[in-house]
């Protein structure tokens, strides 16, 4: 699962989308390299998306192979030199275990 910081949650209501979308993180393939990125789109949603919900509203969903890939991550706000952007934060490395023999 994937967290969404309150100051991500403000970006994200500021993104205006056709009626009848919901705003999704999805796998994008890059055409030229190939490679997959993420990318933030308005797009309809599916049965096994993450779903983000901010004051009882559905807010963003993420897609469910997104959603796993980035587990345990988090998505806050940065600030770019084009102005505020959205950042992913990887999980916390595990500590290793407490004790040695």
């Amino acid at each position: 699962m994937i967290t969404v910081t309150e100051e991500a949650k403000e970006l994200f209501q500021q993104v205006e989308h056709p009626e009848g979308t919901v705003l999704r993180l999805d796998p994008v393939t890059d055409q030229n390299s190939g490679q997959t990125q993420i990318g933030i789109a308005a797009g309809e949603p599916k049965g096994d998306d993450q779903v983000i919900e901010h004051e009882g509203e559905s807010l963003l969903h993420i897609d469910a192979s997104v959603s796993e890939a980035l587990d345990g991550s988090t998505l806050d706000k940065v600030d770019t030199p084009e102005g505020p952007g959205i950042g992913i934060n990887p999980p916390p490395e595990a500590a290793p275990p407490a004790g040695g023999s």
